[in-house]
C-alpha cells in the first residue's frame, strides 16, 4: 500500500552536507519541491543540485537530479527520475532515467557512463507500493509517525536493485542543527534480504530523523551513500524554507 500525500508547502527549499562517518566533508547539495495542478492531477517536482565527491567518482563532480511524483486523494506515488552527472570542467559523466510504468505495473532504469561507453538497463515489477531515492526524505513524511506501525515499501536504489524494505520507528532523539536542538522521529530502513538475510551483517543500519513537529521535515541520516559499496555516510540538513503559497 502506498504511503499518503506529505505534508508540505507549495514550494519549499533547502540544503545539507554529507560528510564521512568519522569527519570530513564529501559534498553538499542544495534542494527544492514544488507542487503543482494541471489538468486535475497534483504532481510534486523535486531538484537536487550537488556538488562534491561523491561514490562511485574518484574525482568532484556535480549533478543534477530532478523527480516527480503523483498526488492521489491517498497517495503519493513516483512517476519518473533523471540524473546527469558532469565532471568540473563541465564534460558529461554519465545520465540515468527512471520511468514507473503504471498500466504495465513496471519500473525501468537506465544508465549511460560515457566515460567508460557502457548502458545498463533493468526493468522491474512495481507495485503501488514503490518508492525511489529522488524525493524519498519528502514521501517519508507521511510515515505514521508517534505509533508503532511498520511500514513495507519496495525501494528501488542507484545501484540499481529492487529491495522489500521495512520502515520502523525507534523513538525520539534530539539532533543538533544550524537553528538549535530539535525533537526528532527517528526511523530505521530495514532491507528485508530474504535468503539472502544471513549477508544482512555486511549492511550497516540506515536511519533517518525527521522533525516531531509538522510538516516532519526532513534532519539526518546515516547509512550507505549510494548503495552496496559506496562509504558510509552522514547527511545533516542545514537550511530548510517553505511556503504554503
Amino acid at each position: 500500500m502506498p504511503l499518503g500525500p506529505p505534508p508540505m508547502g507549495k514550494k519549499e527549499e533547502g540544503s545539507f552536507v554529507v560528510t564521512y562517518k568519522e569527519g570530513g566533508t564529501r559534498w553538499k547539495a542544495d534542494w527544492t519541491d514544488e507542487e503543482s495542478t494541471e489538468n486535475g492531477e497534483t504532481r510534486v517536482k523535486t531538484v537536487l543540485k550537488g556538488q562534491g565527491m561523491r561514490y562511485p567518482y574518484a574525482n568532484d563532480t556535480k549533478w543534477e537530479s530532478v523527480s516527480v511524483w503523483k498526488t492521489g486523494p491517498s497517495s503519493f506515488t513516483p512517476v519518473e527520475s533523471s540524473t546527469e552527472v558532469r565532471d568540473m570542467r563541465d564534460k558529461l559523466v554519465m545520465t540515468d532515467k527512471t520511468t514507473v510504468d503504471e498500466k504495465t505495473g513496471s519500473v525501468s532504469f537506465e544508465r549511460t557512463d560515457y566515460e567508460n561507453s557502457e548502458t545498463v538497463t533493468k526493468t522491474y515489477e512495481a507495485d503501488g507500493d514503490l518508492l525511489i531515492v529522488d524525493g524519498l526524505v519528502l514521501a517519508l513524511r507521511s510515515l505514521p509517525f508517534g505509533s508503532d506501525e511498520t511500514v513495507k515499501a519496495r525501494f528501488l536504489t542507484g545501484e540499481p536493485e529492487l529491495y522489500n524494505v521495512e520502515f520502523k520507528q525507534r523513538g525520539i532523539e534530539k539532533i543538533d542543527t544550524p537553528g538549535g536542538e530539535v525533537e526528532c522521529y527517528k526511523v530505521e530502513l530495514v532491507p528485508k534480504l530474504g535468503v539472502l538475510n544471513v549477508f544482512k551483517v555486511f549492511f550497516p543500519k540506515t536511519y533517518l530523523w525527521f522533525t516531531v513537529a509538522p510538516p516532519h521535515r526532513w534532519v539526518r541520516y546515516e547509512g550507505l551513500e549510494n548503495g552496496r559499496g559506496s562509504p558510509e555516510v552522514i547527511m545533516q540538513a542545514v537550511s530548510f524554507n517553505g511556503s504554503a503559497d
